[in-house]
Parts: C-alpha cells; sequence; structure tokens
C-alpha cells in the first residue's frame, strides 16, 4: 500500500490538492490511500472543497484527529465561540460553512457535511513501520513514555494532541522499532533547531519541507507561510 500522507491543511484545499498530484496520487488505484495527520481546517477559504473531497472519496482516507478538530467539536457543542476559536479561526470556518445569527451552529455543521467528516476522525492509525498521530504518542503526565498508551485515557489523547512534538522528539520519547508521523508544529522549527546556521524558524531562511530523521517524520508546512502542503508517500503494510 502507497499512503499519501499529509497534515495540517487548515483549509487550503487548492495546495493539498496540488502536492497530491505532485506525488502521482490516482484516486482509482487500490493501493493508493491518503492519510491526513489532523487539522484539516482553520484559517483557509475552502472547507467546503474539502468536505466534498472527503466525503466523496471517505474509503480512501484515513483522517487522524487533531487539536483543531478538538476545538470544533467543543465549539459546535457550546454553541457560540470563545476567544480561542476566534483566535484560532475556528469560528471562521463554520462562517465560511455558511453560518450566521439565524441559523445553529449544530444546523450548519450537518447541513455543510463536516459533522459527517468528524465523525471519519481517530485518534491515530497505525502500520507495520509507521504511527500515524497528530503530534505524538500519548505520555504518562510526566512525559515518559507510556506502555499503555494505546489504550490510554481520552484526556491523555486529547493532552497529545497539543504538546510540541519537537519537546517530545528531543526527550527521545519514541514507540520501539516504529517511526512516528506527525504535523501540529511548523516543521522550520525542526530545521532552526538542528541546523541554526543554514536555517531559521520563520522568514526568508525557513525551510517549511518534510522534517524525516530515526523515529520521526514531521510534516506541517505551515502553509499560510510556506503557500504549500507537504505530501510524503510511504510505503508500508
Amino acid at each position: 500500500m502507497k499512503y499519501f500522507v499529509s497534515s495540517d491543511i487548515h483549509g487550503y484545499y487548492t495546495y493539498w490538492q496540488e502536492a497530491l498530484k505532485e506525488n502521482n496520487f490516482d484516486i482509482n488505484n487500490k493501493e493508493h490511500k491518503i492519510i491526513i495527520c489532523g487539522d484539516l481546517f482553520d484559517r483557509g477559504e475552502e472547507p467546503k472543497e474539502i468536505i466534498d473531497f472527503v466525503l466523496k472519496n471517505q474509503d480512501k482516507i484515513i483522517l487522524i484527529e487533531g487539536n483543531h478538530e478538538d476545538l470544533m467539536h467543543d465549539m459546535i457543542l457550546r454553541g457560540y465561540p470563545s476567544n480561542s476559536d476566534l483566535h484560532n479561526k475556528t469560528f471562521d470556518t463554520l462562517v465560511k460553512l455558511g453560518y450566521d445569527e439565524t441559523k445553529r451552529m449544530k444546523e450548519v455543521a450537518k447541513e455543510s457535511g463536516l459533522m459527517a467528516v468528524l465523525d471519519l476522525y481517530q485518534d491515530y492509525y497505525e502500520t507495520s513501520k509507521y504511527i500515524f498521530t497528530h503530534s505524538w504518542i500519548p505520555t504518562e503526565i510526566d512525559g515518559t513514555y507510556d506502555n499503555n498508551w494505546r489504550n490510554t485515557s481520552y484526556s491523555s489523547r486529547l493532552r497529545s494532541r497539543w504538546v510540541n512534538p519537537l519537546d517530545y522528539y528531543l526527550r527521545k520519547v519514541f514507540e520501539p522499532n516504529k517511526t512516528i508521523v506527525s504535523g501540529h508544529w511548523h516543521v522550520s522549527a525542526f530545521h532552526a533547531y538542528f541546523n541554526p546556521d543554514k536555517y531559521s524558524e520563520f522568514g526568508p531562511k525557513a525551510n517549511y519541507s518534510p522534517f524525516i530523521t530515526k523515529g520521526f517524520i514531521g510534516l506541517d508546512a505551515c502553509t499560510i507561510f510556506s503557500k504549500k502542503v507537504n505530501c510524503i508517500v510511504l510505503e508500508d503494510t
């Protein structure tokens, strides 16, 4: 199986499709699947295009829950936006999908197909070589490895979607004989940390290409700045 893996698309449907095309993704090839490591929405202008594509091809797509999916769930359940929803552009996504003061958030989420997409998410996806997650695998409360991370509590899974993956990479919290593939944190931070003479975290020297090293692959291209979505192709069973 070939997995076409991206993360943190954040509403930029066109950039995502360009990345799939550049990597020769074929929607009709039974050996091709898409994995998204969280954060499909919030910031870009094309949430409806993403919803329609996902629902039309949901048998080809594996969705991993991200922190922005958590924000969206909470806002819809609450029925009104918090300051965090405004800052993270979660509320903007619902407005782009047709929300106004005459409608309930749950109605817009259902009518637009957003709720159907949110129902497709899972905490992680695992193959023989890789673990696909949003930020990192769940850990103990002190940030150390948890032998039971696959069956841990909801609060632990939620916390794992908000942590900085660079911190956990440096702590060497890995699953033995596996590579963690995630997004959530701009890869330019990794490139700048490990090669500060060549790269900066932001600005003209920032490197937004995938960060690939032993035990870890980072994908978040910080699309709002880089104007691209990273996509890598991994072969596994």
